[in-house]
């Protein structure tokens, strides 16, 4: 009998026989033989497609920098150090330096999250401020780019003279990979550009996107962050233990290219063959079920059609706190009822449906229930939007036995939100 454990206090292990057990699968652990100090030193002293930010930053009076969020496990407060560094050999002083958390549409957060995030010290050093994605005056227009997407951001992007983003290249649905623009779009812009370039994603099969760099939502994203004044990015690709084995900095969609194929190998991991039965954990990507999806989204390419798929994750608040009501009106369903249910105008903001054409890919078109482990949504609202509950994992496991039978074959994704299955081909 195997123990699988998950990394969630009071979330009780699961016990899997081992006749039924494929493996436990994680992304790999890489040794890059530097500390993270240095990795960071190294990608700033050696830009990708552009000149060295302090170069850069000559001439220039301010500098707005771009974090991603709560929602990101990107160590931002081991980021900053260098980077303001190399912004105080520029002669730019703190008072003309902004941070700026790059929310999406989430919700805003609060200044614990920023110390948290940031560090106290930068926090009391510099204005740090939240992006307010829904209020017209906050956005200004940036142009029209291809696919004739119209480019509305945070209107601070043109009232400083360069600004450089923060964030992680890893493996996901939506656009392939994390990181680059996408700390503009969707980060900074406006309810209307994330709809937009979102909604170019629906008409994309999940396995021609995810863990590829060149697809059609990405070039949108890169068209409309550069459009708006996306001035560079630092990066970093994360491994297995949420360690910093590489970075890059530079030219926002050059330096970004040039880091996918470490993001690749470090959150890549080989499956034998497609399970009946996926248990994945959504660690770190926690805070609520838009979240968690991620996990869902990369369990869907391990499992089998018709298969189960269980989701451990405390999704402590609740569904979305800024999309919820949406969810809970529509309830998950099948892609071609989202999609009428669009054109009966029944969502508030079209992202949201993207979201729930994910869940669908993952699930319904596959034909594959899901199971939700979690304490953050009650089983009752669960049952109301079409998802299963289970009130621990071994209970999840039972109702999966209960509907593959005993001889069923059990794959185990932890970190699932950042590990990227492939199965092997023989």
């Amino acid at each position: 009998m195997a123990t699988v454990r998950f990394p969630y206090e009071g979330v009780k292990p699961m016990e899997i026989p081992d006749r039924n057990l494929m493996g436990v699968f994680s992304p790999p652990r890489m040794r890059p033989g530097r500390t993270e100090e240095e990795i960071l030193s190294d990608a700033l002293s050696n830009p990708v497609g552009a000149g060295r930010l302090r170069q850069a930053l000559a001439g220039k009076r301010n500098v707005l920098i771009v974090s991603d969020d709560h929602h990101r496990p990107t160590p931002v407060r081991t980021m900053l150090p260098p980077v303001l560094e190399e912004i105080r050999s520029a002669g730019i002083p703190d008072r003309s330096v902004e941070i700026i958390m790059a929310l999406g549409s989430h919700r805003p957060m609060s200044d614990r999250e920023m110390r948290e995030k940031l560090g106290s010290g930068i926090v009391d050093r510099f204005r740090v401020t939240n992006h307010e994605w829904t209020d017209p005056g906050n956005l200004y227009f940036a142009g029209r780019v291809p696919p004739g997407i119209d480019v509305w951001v945070n209107r601070k992007m043109r009232e400083f003279d360069f600004i450089v983003g923060l964030g992680q290249i890893m493996p996901m649905d939506v656009c392939g990979f994390t990181g680059g623009c996408n700390i503009i779009i969707p980060g900074l812009c406006g309810p209307k550009t994330s709809a937009d370039f979102h909604w170019v994603r629906v008409g994309i099969p999940p396995e021609e996107v995810i863990g590829r760099r060149e697809n059609a939502i990405r070039e949108a994203i890169d068209n409309s962050a550069m459009a708006a004044g996306l001035g560079a990015i630092l990066n970093v690709i994360l491994d297995g233990e949420g360690k910093i084995c590489g970075a890059v900095y530079g030219h926002p969609v050059e330096a970004h290219r040039s880091g996918v194929p470490l993001a690749l190998q470090s959150h890549t991991t080989l499956l034998p063959a497609k399970a009946d039965i996926v248990v994945a954990d959504g660690y770190p990507f926690d805070i609520e079920f838009w979240q968690a999806n991620k996990a869902l989204d990369n369990a869907a390419l391990a499992v089998r059609d018709g298969g189960v798929i269980i989701i451990v994750s405390p999704c402590h608040e609740g569904l979305s706190v800024t999309h919820g009501e949406d969810i809970r009106r529509v309830g998950y369903r099948s892609k071609k009822e989202i999609l009428r249910l669009v054109e009966e105008g029944e969502f508030t903001h079209r992202v949201t449906a993207v979201h729930m054409v994910q869940v669908a890919e993952a699930t319904f078109e596959k034909g594959v229930t899901c199971i939700l482990v979690t304490d953050g949504i009650p089983p009752a609202v669960l049952r109301e939007v079409n998802l299963e509950y289970a009130p621990d994992p071994q209970s999840a496991l039972a109702m999966a036995f209960g509907r593959m039978g005993m001889d069923a074959t059990v794959a185990v994704l932890n970190r699932a939100s950042e590990t990227l299955p492939v199965i092997q081909e023989h």
